[in-house]
């Protein structure tokens, strides 16, 4: 698994909806009153596979996947994206925010 950061917002929204539009379906999106504001959580699925989308108003996106994922997503957007470790998408905030990952490896 490999985790893309520093990503400016709206390639990071860009990024969601081109894999929804693609038959990815959002399993998971943060809804608290801060979502889309201070920070922001989404986990998207397509046959077992997991993406996993953080970001707040400080480091702005990070995307979680497989490495071969994360080849597929920067050749969907023309772009080869930093990688780095995460800030929204440490184990323990996907813990916080996503209880269905509580004893799963990311």
């Amino acid at each position: 698994m490999i985790t893309a950061i520093n990503i400016e917002t709206n390639l990071w929204n860009r990024i969601i909806n081109l894999l929804k539009f693609t038959n990815w379906v959002e399993t998971y999106r943060y809804d608290e009153f801060d979502a889309g504001i201070d920070f922001d959580f989404a986990v998207l699925e397509n046959d077992g596979e997991e993406v996993l989308f953080g970001w707040d108003n400080w480091v702005e996106g990070e995307i979680h996947c497989s490495e071969s994922r994360m080849k597929k997503i920067e050749s969907l957007v023309g772009e080869i994206l930093k990688k780095g470790e995460p800030v929204n998408l440490k184990p323990e905030v996907i813990k916080l925010y996503k209880p269905a990952t509580k004893g799963k490896k990311t």
